[in-house]
């Protein structure tokens, strides 16, 4: 049985897909989407010969070494072009992601999907998406424990629309596409970074009055203010979809 975080991934893999998870560690998701039937092959990598070893007994006790294949390596090196279908990278900063992505783009854009969750530097993540033709077709929210987790599907562009290499938008923070397709964590997810954007909000609001450094903090504090707009922008729109 896979985490919560592990079942929405695998949910996002269509039947008869086949995929290869980077990073893969115990290899509890590629073994369960074969034991499952969901995926007549998966390819199982880690950067770690020892952790990759989890991977390979589990993969053996579970009778899937016909169908599996645990390989050791940094990032995509370990897969060919449009070896499978789709390509799982998850629990891994997002800065890592991009530097993943980035190595090899033309290897990259052979994958029919990415299903990618990163542990951080979610911002950064979607704008190397914007900025080098991909696009996030689909966001959905998961929990680990107390903590939220975003998970991203994602494709390549038929015809690449690159970004001008702008700064960070709002929607690199907190995009549409979570509202497009909802779950029933989705709501609670927006109302938590509501919360904590209004706090640093008047945190600042705060500092403001007993300092002096006012350019600094009101130059922060209108960075807050139009991420509190945007969050209450997607909560009213996502709460009128829903009526």
């Amino acid at each position: 049985m896979l985490s919560e975080r592990l079942q929405a991934i695998a949910d996002l893999i269509e039947y008869g897909e086949t995929m290869a998870d980077i990073g893969t560690d115990h290899g509890f998701l590629p073994v369960y989407l074969i034991k499952t039937g969901k995926c007549p092959y998966a390819i199982a990598t880690d950067i770690s010969q020892n952790s990759l070893k989890k991977a390979e007994n589990l993969i053996l006790s579970e009778g899937a070494l016909n169908y599996c294949s645990a390989r050791v390596g940094n990032g995509l090196d370990p897969i060919e072009n449009a070896e499978v279908d789709d390509v799982v990278i998850a629990g891994m900063g997002g800065m890592l992601m991009t530097e993943i992505l980035s190595a090899d783009l033309n290897k990259s854009r052979s994958f029919k999907k990415f299903i990618l969750q990163p542990r951080s530097k979610l911002y950064y993540l979607r704008k190397w998406i914007r900025d080098n033709g991909f696009t996030i077709k689909k966001e959905i929210i998961a929990k680990e424990g107390d903590r939220f987790c975003e998970i991203l599907l994602v494709e390549s562009c038929k015809k690449p629309n690159y970004s001008d290499g702008e700064g960070f938008l709002l929607s690199d923070y907190f995009p549409e596409t979570l509202i497009n397709n909802p779950n029933e964590l989705t709501l609670e997810y927006l109302n938590h970074h509501l919360f904590k954007n209004e706090t640093i909000l008047n945190n600042l609001k705060e500092n403001m009055s007993r300092t002096n450094d006012n350019d600094s903090n009101a130059l922060k504090m209108k960075e807050f203010e139009e991420m509190v707009n945007h969050l209450k922008f997607l909560i009213e729109k996502y709460e009128n979809k829903n009526i």
